[in-house]
């Protein structure tokens, strides 16, 4: 019995922090009725107008305006320096900050019916101020 006790508080030790933990929550469902609006698409092309809500692409296809916010994520060559200079600087960051009419990009967005929503942009290369000129 003197050897039982000790097990069974040890198992208890071991048990308690795995039933103690919350169960998770079941995920609300989207309030969109359309599928196509939670699939991500691709783009690529170059960037014929730029403002700091909205972005068109010449792409194949034709060109493609999207709608930018605060949430899409912009990536291309010193965009993290310029960013972080600027939060540094306590300033917010826009698009027309990283992006110029003529550069090359890939952008990741979700088509919401009237509007395409970009995700991420993605500068490839062109005319961009964030580009350093070789020497």
């Amino acid at each position: 019995m003197k050897r039982l006790l000790p097990l069974f508080v040890g198992v208890l030790l071991v048990a308690a922090p795995v039933l103690a933990q919350d169960k998770p929550a079941a995920k609300p469902a989207a309030k969109s009725t359309s599928g196509a609006a939670n699939k991500t698409m691709t783009t690529m092309g170059t960037v014929s107008a730029v403002a700091p809500d909205s972005l068109t692409v010449k792409a194949k296809s034709g060109e493609m305006t999207f709608a930018v916010d605060t949430k899409t994520m912009i990536t291309g060559h010193g965009a993290s320096h310029k960013s972080a200079a600027m939060k540094g600087e306590n300033k917010a960051t826009q698009i027309t900050d990283f992006v110029k009419v003529g550069d090359e990009v890939s952008v990741k967005y979700h088509d919401m019916g009237a509007t395409k929503h970009a995700a991420s942009v993605t500068v490839r290369g062109g005319t961009s101020a964030t580009a350093k000129p070789k020497k």
